[in-house]
């Protein structure tokens, strides 16, 4: 039997329960996804030119229920497109699965698969995850966006930290004896927005991995801009030269800026050095809000592989989106 039929069986009864009408319950949704055409690339990319598609890139369905005055559940489910030239379908597979035990030690506790404080501040301060990922999650460093494991969340007036310890392959079964550290600390003064961030991700074979970020920016009134600089360290114990430890720096800055009483401008560039070479990642946008909830996105996405090289650089992939955003 598919493991998720149960899952999407027990959703559905919850759903039907008479108690979502005395407010304990919740279903909410999230869906985007695009029109793409991949105007240049380059051959040793391997995205050809003038591929393009419609494409669900992201689908969420969320229940979330208020079991008692101390405990919260959250079943989350996502789904997204294969990819171009995939047979596969859009399957649904679990992003979130906790218990929120309110008002331990002063804050909450997460119990199970639970959002991680990777990316989480970046992200929202950024604000277009429907158009493109954060930082690290672009240039798959940063781990995951949720994992399973415990988590401890508190806020008190502008400041708010968020510790956690978890497997660490995030949504994917366990597969080694480490487990993953994270920890942020952030500040809300006013309208501004400071964090913190570290991680340690024990690793096989003495192989560990070290995060440290933060993020520093301003939403007011529309306005946002961020930067977001981050460090990756990964320890070489296993290899002939011990000591010799491999590093990954990156840099993200954006800003939103609106033109009208429903657009918005955005733009964001990217770095990101692998020791020997610098990629760099540009976008630019246009937020037509039709509704509160609906957006349309035209946007450019170019990303120029080794920018900053001493070998051959690639050409630049260039791609050229309509991007279509709705909540429920």
């Amino acid at each position: 039997m598919n493991c998720r039929l149960p899952v999407l069986a027990a959703i559905a009864a919850l759903a039907a329960t008479p108690v979502l009408a005395d407010g304990n319950e919740k279903i909410s949704g999230i869906l985007f996804g695009d029109y793409y055409y991949v105007a240049s690339a380059d051959d040793d990319v391997g995205t050809p030119e003038k591929r393009n598609a419609f494409q669900f890139r992201r689908v969420y369905f969320t229940y979330d229920r208020v079991v008692t005055d101390r405990f919260d559940i959250r079943i989350r489910l996502e789904a997204n497109d294969k990819g171009f030239g995939s047979r596969d379908k859009m399957t649904p597979f679990v992003k979130h699965v906790y218990l929120k035990w309110k008002s331990v030690f002063g804050g909450d506790l997460y119990i199970g698969e639970s959002g991680t404080p990777t990316w989480a501040t970046s992200e929202k301060l950024w604000g277009y995850r429907s158009v493109e990922r954060a930082l690290l999650d672009l240039f798959k460093v940063g781990g995951s966006s949720a994992d399973i494991g415990l988590g401890w969340k508190h806020s008190s007036g502008d400041l708010r930290y968020h510790l956690m310890v978890a497997n660490g392959p995030g949504q994917r079964p366990e597969n080694d004896n480490g487990k993953k550290f994270y920890g942020s600390l952030g500040i809300r003064p006013g309208d501004g927005v400071a964090e913190i961030y570290g991680d340690f991700d024990m690793r096989p074979g003495g192989r560990d991995e070290i995060t440290l970020k933060a993020v520093l920016g301003m939403d007011t009134d529309g306005y946002r801009v961020g930067v977001e600089p981050f460090l990756r360290i990964i320890r070489e114990a296993s290899v002939a030269e011990p000591g010799e430890d491999s590093t990954l720096l990156g840099v993200s800055m954006f800003a939103t800026l609106p033109v009208g009483p429903n657009h918005k401008l955005f733009g964001r560039v990217d770095a990101f050095n692998n020791e020997d070479a610098t990629d760099l990642f540009l976008l630019a946008g246009v937020d037509f809000e039709i509704d509160k909830e609906l957006s349309v996105i035209p946007n450019l996405h170019i990303m120029m592989p080794k920018a900053i090289s001493s070998s051959e650089s690639p050409d630049p992939v260039i791609q050229a989106r309509v991007t279509g955003s709705f909540k429920f």
